[in-house]
């Protein structure tokens, strides 16, 4: 039997077309930053028998068994293409009973429920950064520093610095006292395109992993005509530098219910030392289910194009991640419980926040998340009771 799958249903993040208006649907030079990370995640995804293949040398299945159970859920609730199926590990019959298999869903619903769940016209809150960074700093919420914004068009950001020209960026970069600085898009989206300066001179900026870039390239092809944030680097909590040296931050799924906020799941992304950012299609990115209500890691993996790995320790370190508990768990769930209301017509909700030294860091709030970094994380999926009722009285009423 053949199994046809569409070779652009892969699993992502967020939805990389999103409602909002892409940067990188116009043409860019080849250096530009976001078109090239996004060129690296869209790369060639393997064939349908390929997937078949790894699920039955991984399970000891026929690939006509996988293949009924694998339709089975197509037309479920869950709708899982052939690719999710493999990659959340669906057809482990050993871990998961056919009502577990049901709960998972795919990642192509993400906006459909997203746009039952949350007023729309609030959307521009949070995937616009630099708006959204306003709101949450005059709120009270603690929040990355911006000190500038790249953008060649002729939008005002009162209070802020704005670099239109390579001679804009040259004058900053060389007054700057204290670096490194972040670099990512202002409505950005998987970290594509983000970029560390670690130092800077008259004539050029020293990016991690990227060497030296002189002014003018940068602006005419590495930012081309995309609007840029740079922000203050945050500092990890010293309890991961066991880990990495690199930014890590907890991904807090957010339900705004009749009965209060809810976060049904809860996510550590552990970027690799060899990464700018946590995005777990980054290569040697890890993801770790935590446990809601205590903080511990529950499991940690990393992800292949056939599927996840399970680590009990760091895999570059070597150092135990499993059962190991986050600092200042606390004040990450009462900084979620009082973002969230701000933002209250987005009831649907996901949260990146680091977590430093002296307690957490709201790093972006996003409308909706993706539903496939949980379920890649934790093995379970999404939809548990609680979820399925909330999407339910939200309106969105396919999900029988």
């Amino acid at each position: 039997m053949q199994v046809k799958t569409k070779r652009s249903e892969v699993p992502t993040e967020a939805e990389p077309q999103s409602p909002a208006a892409r940067q990188e649907d116009a043409p860019q030079q080849e250096n530009h930053g976001v078109t090239r990370d996004h060129a690296d995640y869209a790369k060639a995804k393997p064939a349908a028998s390929d997937y078949l293949r790894h699920a039955s040398k991984s399970s000891g299945r026929s690939p006509l068994e996988l293949t009924r159970e694998f339709v089975r859920l197509n037309f479920g609730r869950g709708k899982l293409p052939l690719h999710e199926y493999v990659q959340y590990g669906v057809y482990d019959t050993t871990r998961l009973s056919p009502d577990d298999q049901a709960r998972f869903i795919t990642n192509s619903l993400h906006w459909p429920i997203t746009r039952s769940c949350c007023d729309m016209t609030w959307q521009a809150t949070t995937e616009d950064k630099w708006l959204c960074s306003h709101i949450l700093d005059r709120s009270g919420i603690r929040v990355p520093q911006t000190l500038a914004v790249i953008d060649k068009s002729d939008r005002s950001y009162p209070e802020t610095y704005k670099i239109s020209t390579a001679a804009d960026l040259r004058a900053f970069m060389t007054a700057q006292d204290s670096l490194p600085l972040f670099g990512k898009e202002n409505r950005g989206i998987c970290s594509f395109g983000a970029f560390l300066v670690e130092d800077a001179d008259d004539k050029a900026m020293q990016l991690k992993h990227q060497g030296r870039l002189d002014y003018e390239t940068c602006m005419a092809e590495f930012v081309g005509d995309t609007p840029y944030l740079l922000q203050r680097l945050e500092r990890n909590h010293p309890f991961f530098e066991r880990y990495t040296d690199c930014l890590a931050t907890v991904r807090v799924c957010v339900m705004i219910t009749e009965a209060g906020v809810k976060f049904p799941f809860a996510v550590l992304k552990l970027p690799s030392r060899d990464q700018v950012a946590d995005s777990f299609w980054r290569p040697g990115n890890l993801a770790c289910n935590l446990a809601v209500d205590s903080g511990e890691i529950v499991t940690a993996r990393t992800k292949d194009a056939l599927g996840t790995t399970d680590h009990a320790n760091h895999p570059e370190t070597g150092t135990p991640l499993t059962g190991e508990r986050l600092p200042h768990w606390e004040q990450v769930l009462d900084m979620a419980r009082a973002c969230a209301p701000i933002f209250s017509p987005v009831r649907y909700q996901s949260m990146d926040i680091a977590i430093a030294e002296d307690g957490p860091v709201l790093i972006e709030i996003n409308t909706g998340g993706g539903f496939d970094l949980p379920q890649l994380a934790s093995g379970q999926g999404f939809l548990t009771d609680e979820v399925l009722d909330f999407f339910r009285a939200c309106g969105f009423k396919k999900l029988s």
